[in-house]
């Protein structure tokens, strides 16, 4: 397939960034089984809600092939019947609230008018057989039977709804597409997964309740320009005062040698004094021994204490 067909890829970043989509499948699990938005999914919640945006050009070598091979999969479809569709959105009416929506993007589509038969393909290529991928995929594939069910509805009188997952096997692959490597498995629901209705409120009331976010790490690169001014200002600061260290401790090293070698106790005069201090031995309290030969006395003796917090600033060079 063509370089500039895989520009379907930034229409369905840019519906990401306006709701939830059947990929968005543990979310809801998620959310379904905790009865409430646990912080690890605020991030996903905040992009919808316009307070965060993420880089989407971050795209992994695997990525990569199973969108080569989900491409090599539709073109054979289509070569075979030109009904076939790829990627075809569908947002649901059912779900989707005022301010996050619920769709899908189904790798493959065939709608079937002759026999009123909408069928749906998912497709995963994995190193895993199709057993292991139906079970790991099985909130996305149940967000797509539920949507798929809703469309089929929304046809008319007489249709119905097939649902399978097309698997392809990456084990040793070596650039060649293998057409006898695809399998094909049936997938059904009931419809008592998850309540995806009950799971659409929660997430819609803790969309509208948010007015910020901030990730527990922050890229710097996004911060204000003056605010980003002032880290780059510590530091190079902070670099100085190592650098300082580093000659200090350098120096330091090299009078001592100087003093060791030539018996020298000090050197002082109006502006510094250096003592040369010996080796010695200094008695400390093993901790750890005496909590595991003492356990009930150290826990004794143990005691909580506040220590105020700050911010570690370390230097990368």
């Amino acid at each position: 397939m063509a370089e500039e067909d895989y520009t379907y890829k930034d229409i369905i970043i840019e519906h990401h960034k306006h709701g939830l989509g059947a990929s968005d499948g543990n979310l809801l699990s998620k959310v379904a089984n905790l009865g409430y938005v646990p912080t690890s999914c605020e991030e996903r919640l905040a992009i919808i809600k316009g307070l965060y945006s993420k880089d989407n050009d971050i795209k992994t070598e695997a990525m990569a092939l199973g969108d080569l091979l989900e491409n090599e999969v539709f073109d054979m479809l289509h070569e075979n019947d030109n009904r076939w569709q790829s990627n075809y959105y569908f947002e649901s009416k059912k779900y989707s609230r005022e301010n996050c929506k619920l769709f899908v993007h189904i790798d493959f589509m065939l709608k079937d008018d002759e026999h009123k038969i909408l069928n749906w393909v998912e497709h995963k290529s994995t190193k895993r057989d199709i057993d292991y991928t139906r079970h790991e995929y099985a909130n996305q594939l149940f967000i797509e039977s539920m949507l798929g069910k809703e469309m089929t509805q929304s046809l008319g009188k007489g249709w119905r709804f097939n649902l399978q997952l097309s698997h392809y096997d990456t084990t040793d692959f070596d650039g060649n597409f293998d057409p006898e490597k695809i399998e094909l498995r049936k997938v059904r629901f009931g419809n008592g997964f998850f309540d995806i209705n009950k799971t659409m409120d929660i997430i819609s009331d803790k969309i509208s309740s948010m007015t910020e976010y901030y990730k527990d790490e922050v890229d710097a690169d996004y911060l204000p320009e003056n605010v980003k001014g002032k880290f780059m200002e510590v530091t190079n600061c902070v670099n100085q005062i190592n650098e300082l260290n580093q000659k200090v401790k350098l120096f330091k090293d090299n009078v001592y040698k100087f003093m060791v070698e030539k018996n020298i106790k000090s050197i002082k005069n109006d502006y510094f004094c250096v003592t040369r201090v010996d080796d010695t031995v200094v008695p400390k309290f093993d901790t750890k021994e005496f909590q595991k030969d003492h356990k009930t006395l150290y826990k004794k003796y143990m005691k909580n204490t506040n220590r105020n917090g700050y911010a570690l600033f370390k230097t990368k060079n």
